[in-house]
This record gives C-alpha cells, sequence and structure tokens, in this order.
C-alpha cells in the first residue's frame, strides 16, 4: 500500500492525501513533524534527507516533495483525470502548480507567521508589505478565476489542489480580505468536493 509521511493538517501533506481520494487511491498515512516529531531521526532522513513533509513510498519508490509527489500520482493508471492531455493544457496546470509553490505559499506564510497567536505585535511596516503582496497574489487568481470555473481552464485539475489549500489558508487568517467573488465561489465549489472534505476534518495548521 501507498505510504504517506506527514501530519495531517500540515498544507503540502494534505495536498498528497487529496490527490489520493480524487483518484481513489488507498494509503497508510503516517504521523510525523510538528507535534509528533520525528523529522531528524535517522531512519525518516534516510527516505528523506531533507527533513520536511511529505515523504511517499510506493512499491519500494521512494519520492519526496509535495508536487512531485502529486505529479507521480497523476501519472499513474487513475490518474489522469487531474491532467489534460494536450500538451498546452498540461503546461498551464505545471504553470499553476509552480506558481503556487513560489508565490501563493510563500505570500500566506509570511503573513501567518507575523499573525502567528501568541506571537508579539507583528512590525507595522513588514505586516503592510506582507499583507500587500498576499492581497496581489489573491487578486492575480481572482482575475483568472472570472475568466474561467477552475484555475488552468474549464475543469477541475491538479493545479486546483495547491492552489485551493492556499486558499484555504488565505480564507482562515484573521485579516480584512479584499473582495473576491470569483475567488469565493470557486473555492466553494472545490471546498465541496467529496476528496477535499475526506482530508480537510482538522483546521490547517502552518507549513
Amino acid at each position: 500500500m501507498l505510504k504517506i509521511w506527514g501530519r495531517d493538517n500540515a498544507p503540502n501533506v494534505r495536498k498528497v492525501l487529496w490527490a489520493c481520494e480524487e483518484i481513489g487511491l488507498a494509503y497508510q498515512r503516517i504521523d510525523i513533524g510538528g507535534r509528533f516529531g520525528g523529522l531528524n531521526d535517522p531512519g525518516y532522513r534516510a527516505l528523506n534527507p531533507n527533513g520536511l513533509i511529505p515523504t511517499m513510498e510506493d512499491d519500494g519508490f521512494v519520492l519526496w516533495e509535495a508536487h512531485a509527489i502529486l505529479r507521480y500520482l497523476a501519472s499513474g493508471p487513475r490518474g489522469p483525470a487531474l491532467l489534460p492531455e494536450d500538451r498546452g493544457a498540461r503546461a498551464l496546470v505545471d504553470q499553476w502548480m509552480d506558481w503556487q509553490a513560489i508565490h501563493q505559499a510563500a505570500a500566506v506564510r509570511d503573513l501567518g507567521r507575523l499573525l502567528r497567536l501568541g506571537a508579539p505585535a507583528p512590525n507595522a511596516e513588514r505586516f503592510s508589505a506582507a499583507r500587500a503582496e498576499a492581497e496581489r497574489v489573491f487578486e492575480l487568481i481572482e482575475v483568472q478565476l472570472a475568466q474561467r470555473p477552475y484555475i488552468a481552464g474549464d475543469a477541475f485539475t491538479l493545479a486546483d489542489i495547491p492552489l485551493a489549500i492556499g486558499a484555504a489558508r488565505w480564507f482562515d487568517l484573521p485579516v480584512e480580505r479584499p473582495p473576491s467573488t470569483a475567488l469565493a465561489g470557486w473555492f466553494k465549489a472545490v471546498s465541496a468536493r467529496p476528496a477535499y472534505k475526506a482530508v480537510s476534518a482538522t483546521p490547517l495548521a502552518g507549513a
């Protein structure tokens, strides 16, 4: 059986779990990271020398980095529904997945760290800059979704999974957000999918 190491409230782990649920893959999830610790254990470092989560093992094949795992799962026999056959359409999926990892995830993470419960009041200048960057990122998504129902086109694809995990974190932050009709409508639709509901019982934690 497919094994996935990582706590279920970690954003990058939840991306992988959601993909597994979408394509009907059975898996065993192993708690590690956060309050569970274990990331520096020699056994885990032998699997993932980067010492982060998630890590996947499939019949002896080990892979880490969430988006690499997503692409691996979608390339299997049950995964094509998440990836378009057209070369250009598939490239758009890759584009949005890479953009999410570099821009959206960083923007939400940086703002979230400044607002972390129990932390000192954030520096006003740093907070303003982080909030402005987050708003810029989500305005870009809003514009995209105003033109099409899903982030990479007319159908739900692999790209919607990481973007939606990032959006869930954005909506949970205790900040005032600009109006985002298209973003809100898309998130309502994708978060109503049975696969998302199956993995979203616990609130998302930081990266």
